[in-house]
């Protein structure tokens, strides 16, 4: 790819862990010596925190490879397991060749080879790493295990590598005996902004550059970008570089870093100062974005159709849909209420003789009823309701009895009923019609206008 078009002999910013490429800042050189003095004076429990992507796991290579010919090491790279199947993977890494199915099947054996080292002048390094995902369980029987001790020193060195989040675990009330064993503890930064420069200027030096590729004005972009964290430092320069030789240009300025990291997308926040454990957020892996974004993208189609429905109700189509809707209503409305609770026209000049007739017949105790269409409208029963006080209006009530016309009025119809006028009641259908047509009448007349 790029390395041939910049004359490298390999690529400079693999995020994979190549010690060729190992750069020591002044940082990283001072928990090296700490953590190296707690192994080979067996401190005992140690522990190294820091962010993702700040260099734990190189630091940890590097003193692997600095104290394996003094003594045994092996490294349990994910903890989260059960008891029984970390002593199993703890004894094949140490090259215990024991069968464990019981505590006592791994603890007598593993006694017996601290004890054979120990005589022999060697150190014992049990490195834990991603030891935020360790259960509260196994950090007991890890605990423990450092319990196996000489009076004049300890068997066992245990070597906890975690991010930051790991110090907040030990200070969990049922951690605590734990963490007042831990003797050494080192927690890594990022880097400034001198070192990412001198660790860009690094990693291009051992991959055969042979002059400056990024500008300092490229590289402090760089380091605004990562915050200083070497594996945001290796994801940026690695695209910074594709970009560059996808342009053909040998120099890589500020302008291309920054359409790099238009593309790629980091959840890094800016260092603490103010925590006791230098505690920050974590930095994610990255997320690509597309390079080209439309700018009508966030018109899907259902938001479209809402803009068209949206409009058209603006308009006058959607105004006129609701006058008409809520006119019709209010017709219907108008019509019921003027039958429920007002009487016709004709019910009012009649209604003192009514009343009168009302009175009397509720005073021989029968309820005088309408035999023919002069007594009530269209044949229902008309019954009058007596007057609770003298100031109400009479109040027609009609009771849905349908009543057959009388073949004699005169013989049917007690002397003593009053000869009313025919009333005719409205038709609430035609009442409707009338109200429609006056309303379009109108309508027309004032759109003519």
């Amino acid at each position: 790819m790029y390395d041939s078009f910049f004359n490298l002999d390999k690529k400079p910013f693999q995020i994979t862990t190549d010690p060729s490429f190992l750069w020591m800042g002044k940082k990283h050189r001072e928990a090296l010596s700490t953590l190296k003095y707690g192994v080979m004076d067996n401190k005992g429990f140690l522990l190294l925190t820091g962010d993702v992507g700040t260099g734990k796991t190189t630091l940890i290579n590097r003193l692997v490879n600095d104290v394996q010919d003094k003594g045994y090491t092996a490294k349990i790279p994910d903890p989260g397991l059960s008891k029984y199947d970390f002593y199993r993977m703890v004894s094949r890494y140490f090259g215990l060749p024991i069968e464990v199915r019981t505590k006592s099947d791994f603890l007598e054996p593993f006694s017996r080879f601290l004890s054979d080292a120990h005589r022999e002048h060697k150190s014992v390094l049990l490195i834990i790493d991603e030891a935020q995902r360790l259960k509260h369980d196994l950090m007991e029987e890890i605990r423990l295990l450092s319990n196996l001790e000489r009076q004049d020193s300890k068997l066992l060195n245990i070597f906890f590598v975690g991010q930051n989040e790991f110090n907040g675990i030990l200070l969990q009330p049922e951690n605590r005996a734990l963490m007042r064993r831990i003797t050494i503890t080192y927690n890594i930064d990022p880097l400034d902004r001198d070192e990412t420069c001198d660790y860009i200027r690094h990693r291009l030096k051992v991959a055969g550059a042979g002059y400056e590729i990024f500008s300092s004005a490229a590289m402090d972009e760089v380091y605004d970008f990562s915050s200083g964290f070497p594996r945001q430092i290796n994801i940026i320069c690695d695209l910074a570089m594709f970009f560059a030789s996808q342009l053909a240009q040998r120099t890589i300025n500020r302008r291309i870093v920054s359409q790099c990291r238009d593309r790629i997308s980091f959840s890094v926040e800016a260092p603490s100062q103010e925590t006791s454990h230098n505690i920050r957020a974590s930095a994610h892996p990255p997320t690509y974005r597309p390079i080209t974004r439309s700018r009508w993208a966030w018109l899907s189609p259902g938001r479209l159709a809402g803009l068209l429905l949206l409009t058209f109700m603006l308009g006058g189509g959607g105004l006129y849909l609701i006058a008409e809707s809520w006119g019709s209503r209010m017709v219907l409305w108008a019509v019921d209420l003027r039958e429920t609770i007002w009487p016709p026209a004709e019910l009012s000049e009649n209604a003192p003789k009514m009343i009168e007739d009302a009175e009397s017949a509720k005073s021989v105790g029968t309820i005088t009823q309408a035999r023919d269409a002069s007594d009530g409208p269209d044949g229902y029963a008309t019954e009058f309701l007596p007057l609770r006080t003298p100031s109400q209006p009479p109040v027609l009530r009609l009771t849905g009895i349908q009543t057959p016309p009388a073949q004699n009025p005169s013989a049917d119809r007690p002397e003593t009923a009053t000869d009313n006028r025919a009333m005719a009641q409205p038709d609430p259908a035609g009442a409707i019609d009338w109200l429609l047509k006056k309303r379009r009448q109108a309508t027309k007349s004032s759109e003519g206008k």
